[in-house]
């Protein structure tokens, strides 16, 4: 079961760090704060933390949990709408967290790895750019794997999503979904402008 939210960005230039994450408070009282929450998800391959906004890393604006990891996009305090970078953590199945700065003006659909392009269909549907880029992103690329079946080594494969897209669309088409088809070209159209 994928679970994720909305908007991102992503910068594939950027460095990584690898570390081991406390866990943090699952609710603060006060309602002047942002809430840190965690919320756990029970995967076949085990069980995953969902890490939500939190006072250090800003609000999250995209999350998910995949077969041996999870990965939330967050929107920084010291964010600039003309100049959008988002931060995004990836943890694998042991607790280690990746965390990467992601330029949006950096990212291309033709290749990228699915971090990058999950931050980027974030942005674009936080933003308003495209609403529905995450959903169609996430819905597209699960054409690849199968739902949930993508794994932590997966996220760092640098891939078309163009065509990855393209396939998604096919896939609706020969199953006579039209709508989901069309989601897809709208998605596809908005990418390749």
């Amino acid at each position: 079961m994928s679970i994720y939210g909305v908007g991102a960005s992503h910068s594939p230039m950027a460095g990584y760090e690898t570390r081991k994450t406390q866990k943090p408070a699952r609710f603060q009282d006060s309602p002047n704060q942002m809430n840190n929450t965690v919320q756990t998800t029970q995967m076949a391959s085990g069980t995953f933390e969902l890490h939500i906004s939190n006072e250090t890393d800003g609000e999250s604006i995209g999350a998910i949990c995949g077969s041996d990891h999870s990965m939330t996009v967050y929107k920084p305090k010291d964010f600039n709408p003309a100049n959008p970078v988002y931060k995004v953590k990836v943890w694998d199945q042991d607790g280690n967290v990746t965390e990467r700065m992601v330029d949006i003006s950096k990212v291309d659909p033709k290749n990228s790895d699915y971090i990058d392009m999950f931050a980027y269909s974030s942005h674009l549907s936080a933003s308003g750019e495209y609403p529905s880029a995450l959903s169609n992103f996430t819905s597209g690329a699960s054409n690849q794997h199968g739902p949930d079946s993508r794994s932590y080594d997966d996220l760092f494969k640098n891939t078309d999503w163009i065509s990855a897209l393209r396939d998604a669309m096919q896939t609706q088409y020969d199953a006579h979904n039209i709508e989901g088809y069309w989601q897809y070209k709208r998605f596809l159209d908005f990418l390749e402008k």
